[in-house]
């Protein structure tokens, strides 16, 4: 009942309020007070934030870190809002038609994977280098995705960087990587 408290006690919820009264958004914020209240080795959420205001969905995930995980604790979120938990991920799972398509730590898949910005100039030659996935942006530019591509020979068609969850994820589910 305390830990239940504690969390609760950083929501808009009334000890006196019935359920009944409570906001969409409110009846989620008890039912994760109620859920982080139990002490499990593993907790697993399914879109725990889904219904939340943003400000409540971030904090949320700071508290999740700061007051339940530790070393012996596991927790498995699924969820479509990679964006708002990708800084905090220790390994990432994609799973596409009952088949996991993706599974790797956070840190191999900064190594492996690098999403390029070319120009119209460089286009042929960045893509002669096998992306797994291209998208067209205004202005002559392009995104192009690549697995396993030494990043000093992209560095040369443009400007790198480590791609996003998001665009991982919307590349593997569109089936260019499988």
């Amino acid at each position: 009942r305390a830990r239940c408290e504690r969390f609760l006690a950083n929501t808009k919820l009334q000890p006196k309020q019935r359920v009944r009264e409570l906001s969409k958004g409110m009846v989620v914020q008890l039912h994760l007070a109620l859920v982080m209240a139990i002490d499990a080795k593993v907790l697993v959420l399914d879109e725990p934030t889904l219904g939340l205001d943003i400000m409540y969905r971030k904090e949320f995930y700071q508290r999740l870190l700061e007051d339940y995980f530790d070393e012996q604790k596991t927790i498995i979120i699924t969820t479509h809002q990679v964006e708002e938990i990708e800084h905090i991920l220790t390994d990432v799972l994609f799973i596409r038609d009952g088949r996991i398509v993706l599974s790797t730590d956070m840190e191999t898949l900064a190594e492996r994977y690098t999403e390029l910005l070319a120009s119209a100039e460089t286009l042929d030659a960045a893509r002669a280098l096998g992306p797994i996935d291209e998208r067209a942006l205004p202005f002559g530019k392009t995104v192009l995705l690549y697995d396993g591509v030494d990043r000093s020979r992209i560095a040369a068609l443009g400007e790198t960087r480590n791609p996003g969850l998001a665009d991982l994820f919307v590349a593997t589910m569109k089936g260019t990587y499988a």
